[in-house]
């Protein structure tokens, strides 16, 4: 099978719903080539029944408890496509998903292919990214992951409930010697739901799961790159305000409260140097003096 949509739903019934039909309607009638797997993250909406009942021809997983991002995984493991579509319950692929197949055909190097999502709070425009970079990361709801790059380097990190898991993926991937692309050609429609979205928990959770990550994965220099995270963080206070800050530095706290249970276990040194120089937090800090 050429590749699987995966897709991890949590109290999001009518967008899940919304999104499986639009995904349909891309893949139209071509059921030997692709195939929707669908996980329910313990959702108490009865998003399972209605999945069930309005489309009873995919595979649908039903995890009992709530595990956050690390429910792809369970995904995962049923796909059964050479490649894995990740997209959110409230996103899906507008276009150009054959041609970033084909890319990816073309390049077995590429363990990672971040799509083009156009909508959302975070979208491709704001990382400024140009169609066929090199990128360290991916916006989780728009993504093509390699399935021997999942055989190799495992699914989403298990310490890691929700958001930054796209980065601690990147450094794995870096560290095991794939590279990440950006395909602009490929474009993602995010719908961004309102429901389990908050911009405390978003800003606190990224900052803590990123400086985690790079506090595991960096060697001896780690602490100059933390550093380099704290400041950049913090300068979100010119264009959002003073609670966002606030909410990096609580984030800030909880890493270093998290950070004993940490096994260090260090990427090479050229993979943590691509990820130190093209990830926006590990960057120097007055970079924008050199513009």
């Amino acid at each position: 099978m050429k590749a699987s949509f995966v897709i991890v739903n949590y109290n999001r019934k009518d967008e899940v719903l919304l999104t499986i039909s639009k995904t349909k309607e891309l893949i139209n009638s071509r059921v030997n080539d692709f195939e929707i797997v669908v996980v329910d993250n313990g959702s108490a909406d009865n998003s399972v029944d209605a999945i069930k009942k309005t489309f009873p021809d995919i595979t649908l997983i039903a995890n009992p408890t709530n595990t956050g991002a690390p429910a792809w995984n369970l995904g995962f493991e049923e796909a059964k496509g050479d490649y894995f579509i990740i997209i959110d319950d409230d996103s899906h692929v507008e276009s150009g998903l054959e041609n970033a197949l084909a890319y990816l055909d073309k390049n077995p190097k590429v363990g990672v292919l971040a799509l083009n999502v156009t909508t959302g709070p975070y979208t491709s425009a704001v990382y400024n990214w140009k169609d066929g970079q090199q990128v360290v990361g991916f916006i989780g709801c728009g993504a093509i992951l390699r399935r021997t790059t999942y055989e190799k380097i495992g699914g989403y990190a298990d310490w890691i409930f929700l958001y930054g898991n796209e980065w601690e993926y990147g450094l794995r991937s870096l560290g095991a010697g794939y590279e990440m692309r950006y395909f602009e050609g490929c474009r993602v429609t995010h719908r961004a739901s309102a429901i389990n979205r908050t911009t405390k928990r978003l800003k606190v959770y990224c900052t803590r799961n990123e400086m985690a990550s790079v506090y595991k994965y960096f060697g001896d220099n780690r602490d100059k790159y933390l550093f380099r995270m704290l400041v950049n963080g913090l300068k979100c206070i010119k264009n959002e305000g003073l609670k966002p800050a606030y909410y990096t530095i609580l984030g800030a706290l909880e890493f270093w409260k998290m950070r004993k249970s940490i096994k260090h276990t260090p990427i090479p040194a050229d993979a943590q140097n691509i990820f130190a120089n093209a990830f926006y937090g590990t960057k120097p800090i007055f970079s924008f003096l050199k513009k």
